[in-house]
């Protein structure tokens, strides 16, 4: 079953003149680790479940150098 998941982008926000209450830092390895893209999306579920205004980055986000 595959499950959509809202994931505002900081994108989204600006173009409607906002900003959310939140701003949620993936980075890389939430991003490609497969373990951690377990917790990210975890973490976005609970964002959502909780009504909590938050946004990523997407393709603006770039990587912090922890993988190094």
């Amino acid at each position: 079953m595959s499950e959509q998941l809202k994931v505002p982008t900081m994108a989204d926000y600006m173009a409607q003149g906002k900003q959310p209450e939140v701003l949620f830092w993936v980075g890389c390895a939430g991003s490609f680790d497969d373990r951690a893209k377990k917790i990210t999306k975890a973490f976005v579920k609970l964002l959502n479940k909780a009504n909590i205004d938050f946004a990523v980055l997407g393709a603006e986000e770039s990587c912090t150098g922890d993988p190094a």
